[in-house]
């Protein structure tokens, strides 16, 4: 990883780059927002046709604080992953992160490898006090990822939010507080992920 895209805040793990979208991507973040097994889960309608999903692109081209998720072996970007703002927490040095991965790249890690890398970002680098995430009640791939990457429950929501598909889910907070995630890497030793 070259140093410039370090001062970018771009992130490189065992396996993964997290770099900033590019317009070449375009093709590859179709996958991702078109599949309503993806996008509703996570909370967004998915994009319906061009324009609504060339509008999302250049929206999260824009966005310095959203990461595309690039396959190191085949430079195809899978996913999407975003620091956002911590709408739970006031004049806290806190942030939430939002995540997609294509459905074909379940199961074998990446997300977990991902947030891994977004969590020590956030610590290392952003030193924030207070890293945060959430998930709909029903979302169980997301919440093995949350818990392995070694957020502890807040608490549930009762009918936080109403999906884009209508459905009213509870929403299940968790967060990791700076304290927790040093006193983790002192028991357990230096982090594999992210090669920063």
């Amino acid at each position: 990883m070259s140093i410039l895209s370090k001062l970018r805040g771009e992130m490189e793990t065992e396996r993964l780059l997290l770099r900033h979208w590019k317009r070449g991507d375009f093709q590859d973040y179709l996958k991702i927002v078109t599949d309503p097994e993806v996008m509703i889960p996570a909370g967004f309608d998915p994009a319906v046709n061009m324009d609504s999903a060339a509008q999302l692109f250049r929206r999260d081209t824009r966005n310095k604080q959203c990461y595309a998720i690039v396959l190191k072996d085949t430079g195809e970007a899978v996913g999407r992953i975003c620091f956002q703002t911590d709408l739970r927490r006031f004049q806290v040095n806190s942030l939430s992160v939002g995540y997609e991965l294509r459905q074909d790249c379940w199961g074998r890690g990446y997300m977990t490898e991902a947030l891994e890398a977004m969590v020590s970002y956030a610590f290392e680098k952003r030193k924030v006090d207070v890293m945060a995430v959430s998930h709909y009640a029903e979302n169980r791939r997301s919440q093995r990822v949350i818990e392995k990457c070694g957020f502890k429950l807040e608490g549930v929501i009762p009918w936080a939010s109403r999906r884009p598909d209508g459905k009213i889910c509870d929403d299940m907070c968790y967060s990791i507080l700076r304290a927790d995630y040093f006193a983790s890497l002192d028991s357990s030793g230096p982090p594999e992920a992210p090669i920063l």
